[in-house]
């Protein structure tokens, strides 16, 4: 049976990376996204909170994606991850430079009998079929590639206090020791992939996470 999944207007790339191949790492655009509109932040599983993109060595590029994050409206910090079977999670990546996704890699949740989560992933590149397995656990996928997904402690770092200050007083007030998010989590999904699995040419690496609800 086809499934079929809609993108709404919310569900949009919350962080982009680029990069180049021998040269290492070219030019960077960052972006953390922990607070949304009420509707949003009602639906933890589509509230992607950051992105991350980095050469983890050895040719390989590790892509880390996080949602369910702190926000005013639920709970912080959580028991458990956020699993929703009808979520459908999906890292793109352009690498001709016309900004336009060349490769999705997707990933999505279910559960056994059991009642326990395994995760499914989709489309990696080297991989000929879907490959799942039980969330919390690290797992090969395919050829060159292993993925991990769980409950993780948020690892964005801000100084809330000091941002406050700083707009109050005129004068930066923020430090490295006060993390607002400490001991706060996110649901995570992280896959180290080959490098070379991900170019095409020269052209800059270009990365963006999207969430969607069927």
């Amino acid at each position: 049976m086809q499934r079929h999944w809609k993108y709404k207007r919310r569900i949009a790339a919350m962080a982009v990376a680029a990069m180049c191949g021998a040269s290492g790492w070219d030019s960077t655009v960052l972006a953390s996204d922990h607070d949304e509109s009420p509707l949003v932040k009602e639906d933890a599983a589509q509230d992607i909170t950051d992105l991350y993109v980095f050469d983890s060595g050895n040719g390989t590029t590790t892509i880390i994606v996080c949602w369910a994050g702190f926000n005013d409206s639920r709970p912080q910090p959580d028991t458990e991850g956020v699993y929703d079977e009808d979520a459908l999670y999906t890292i793109w990546v352009d690498n001709d430079g016309d900004n336009e996704g060349d490769i999705a890699i997707r990933w999505r949740f279910g559960r056994n009998a059991n009642g326990d989560v395994g995760v499914r992933w989709e489309d990696v590149p080297g991989s000929i079929d879907q490959v799942a397995g039980p969330v919390e656990t690290v797992f090969d996928v395919g050829e060159g590639a292993r993925a991990w997904s769980g409950h993780a402690d948020d690892p964005f770092f801000f100084d809330a206090q000091g941002y406050l200050e700083t707009l109050d007083t005129g004068t930066v007030m923020m430090v490295n020791n006060r993390d607002f998010l400490a001991g706060l989590n996110v649901t995570a999904a992280a896959i180290e992939i080959d490098t070379s699995l991900l170019q095409e040419g020269d052209a800059p690496l270009q990365v963006w996470a999207t969430a969607a609800r069927k």
